[in-house]
């Protein structure tokens, strides 16, 4: 259980250092790799920028997602240590989004992956 709980903070506390640190640079774009930039977007959708117009609504799912995973978590207690770290890693992402939905009204997404003709954008 305790792994949860320190992957979960340790992952919302990066979120939110990283996001700040990125908020203060003055920068478009930055080639860190031929794979890997960093760029500043404001995703005010859900997943890549959709239903960008449905601030309240994204707000609110981005809430019951952190929600269920919980649920899951709190119900899942025979669950292996390395799906736990797992649950960690995604509830303390979901909550630092959920954090820059209530601060900013979308997400700031940074990192750009690129390899050959597949794009991951930020």
């Amino acid at each position: 259980m305790r792994i949860f709980y320190l992957s979960a903070c340790f992952v919302f506390i990066l979120d939110r250092l990283t996001k700040h640190l990125v908020l203060l640079a003055d920068f478009h774009r930055i080639e860190i790799l031929p794979f890997l930039a960093f760029v500043k977007v404001w995703n005010r959708g859900i997943a890549f920028g959709l239903f960008s117009s449905r601030d309240a609504s994204n707000l609110f799912f981005t809430f019951l997602t952190a929600l269920v995973l919980a649920l899951v978590f709190y119900l899942s207690g025979r669950a292996s240590r390395l799906a736990k770290l797992g649950y960690g890693l995604i509830l303390g992402g979901g909550l630092g989004n959920l954090v820059d939905r209530i601060v900013f009204s979308g997400v700031l997404d940074f990192i750009d992956l690129h390899v050959s003709s597949l794009h991951w954008p930020a």
